[in-house]
């Protein structure tokens, strides 16, 4: 795969926990991958898939973009509207392909 290809997906995690679990499944599939833990580090068209939460991804836009196991937002102690709107920044990274993952027995999945 043409890693200019890769450099234009991203994973966007709810937590940092889904985001070390994206990481870990990347690397078991030897596929290049960049975890971003803040702003101001990522070069367009440079990089590997980037994984990080949604909300570092806030101001950047990916053509493919993937968000892993929405379907349990909000957490138990996380305000549902925050939720919501951490979710639609999420959501509106993506300029070509968004893919939602999420299990149909999550409260978030059978929202939407």
């Amino acid at each position: 795969m043409d890693m200019t290809l890769l450099g234009d997906m991203a994973m966007l995690c709810a937590d940092r926990k889904t985001m070390d679990l994206c990481a870990n499944a990347l690397a078991q599939r030897k596929l290049p991958y960049r975890v971003r833990k803040k702003s101001g580090e990522y070069r367009p068209g440079a990089d590997p898939i980037q994984v990080m939460t949604m909300k570092v991804s806030k101001g950047l836009e990916f053509p493919f973009v993937a968000l892993p196991g929405v379907g349990g937002m909000p957490a138990d102690v996380q305000d549902k509207k925050e939720a919501a709107r951490v979710f639609y920044v999420a959501a509106t990274r993506a300029t070509h392909s968004l893919v939602i993952g999420a299990a149909s027995n999550e409260r978030l999945s059978q929202e939407l």
